[in-house]
């Protein structure tokens, strides 16, 4: 089981250069503890996650501050780039880290997000199995075909040069089964969360990419899947409650109007009762909240479940020197998963 850290810090805090301070903080963690990738999400126009309009620029700033941990985009919104700039700027980080990056790509789902491109929101992820190839084909040194300014078809591809000559790629997969097989026909990894999906739930969706890949000619023992999990441990399951409920709820709050859309049963119930709800599920049977010993119990139902790597969410919204001590103790669950 491989352990990673995961940012989507809500941009309406009060100090908020601090949170960069906590992203290099803990990022030099990962590095010299034995933790494989920090993961780095986009998200625009919205404070929750809007730390990070730019995975990129985030993992350019790592790039010189770590040496050994992987820097994975936790995800590209496809859609709303052309292949090319994304192969650019990824390929300049994978340059400066010397050899480092990895990419997860997602479709995108709030409607808000689009405005940067919203012709293709309809048909976004078409659009996202586009710039797969592209993407592929770029890093790899091959040609794409565009327009230029004098309306001519020209035929370009990338610079610099990445330093791997593979890209290893992501399919970001919320809950539908769908989007499972889609990975696993395609040879992707898979990058999950708990959001609105239970561990259980997860049996029959990996099972479904395992079939999917070995119906594709992939290899069906190979494919990652990668589960973002909010993280904090503590000294006890107590003591955990006590520090991070309180921010626990604030962050879910700032997410409501996003559900929306995409969720409107849920946000027409949205209010104290539903956040409260929520975090018990996300405490009892959905997080690694709580002590070494709960975390431990928890880690080895995910791996059952068929889970390769937990990517901790670690910058919710309680304070950093907790969460910086609280690494430790994640450090201690990480070593009871060392071979």
């Amino acid at each position: 089981m491989d352990f990673s850290l995961l940012y989507f810090a809500n941009r309406t805090a009060d100090d908020a250069p601090a949170e960069y301070d906590l992203l290099f903080d803990s990022a030099r963690f990962a590095d010299r503890n034995g933790f494989t990738a920090v993961w780095l999400p986009e998200r625009h126009f919205h404070p929750f996650g809007g730390a990070y309009p730019n995975p990129a620029l985030a993992a350019a700033a790592l790039a010189a501050q770590t040496e050994r941990v992987r820097l994975r985009a936790g995800s590209v919104v496809a859609p709303l780039h052309d292949p090319l700039t994304v192969v650019e700027d990824w390929a300049f980080v994978d340059n400066l880290s010397r050899g480092r990056v990895d990419l997860a790509l997602a479709t995108g789902w709030n409607a808000h997000d689009f405005v940067l491109a919203p012709e293709r929101y309809a048909a976004r992820r078409a659009h996202t199995l586009d710039s797969l190839a592209e993407v592929r084909d770029l890093w790899a040194g091959r040609t794409v075909e565009r327009t230029d300014g004098k309306g001519r078809q020209a035929r370009v591809t990338t610079y610099p040069r990445p330093v791997q000559p593979d890209l290893d790629l992501w399919l970001t997969c919320s809950s539908h089964p769908a989007g499972f097989e889609q990975a696993g026909t395609l040879g992707l990894n898979v990058l999950t969360a708990l959001l609105f999906q239970r561990v259980e739930d997860l049996v029959p969706r990996i099972r479904a990419y395992r079939a999917a890949r070995e119906r594709a000619g992939h290899d069906p023992a190979t494919g990652r899947v990668t589960l973002m999990v909010h993280t904090f441990v503590g000294e006890s399951d107590d003591a955990v409650r006590e520090v991070v409920r309180a921010p626990f709820l604030e962050y879910l709050a700032s997410s409501v109007d996003l559900w929306r859309d995409r969720w409107p049963e849920l946000a027409a119930h949205s209010g104290p009762q539903l956040l409260d709800h929520a975090f018990e599920r996300y405490f009892r049977t959905s997080a690694l909240l709580g002590s070494v010993e709960k975390c431990v119990r928890f880690v080895e139902r995910l791996r059952e479940a068929g889970i390769h790597e937990v990517a901790s969410l670690i910058d919710f919204g309680a304070p950093a020197p907790a969460t910086l001590e609280a690494l430790h103790r994640l450090g201690q669950v990480r070593h009871a998963f060392v071979n």
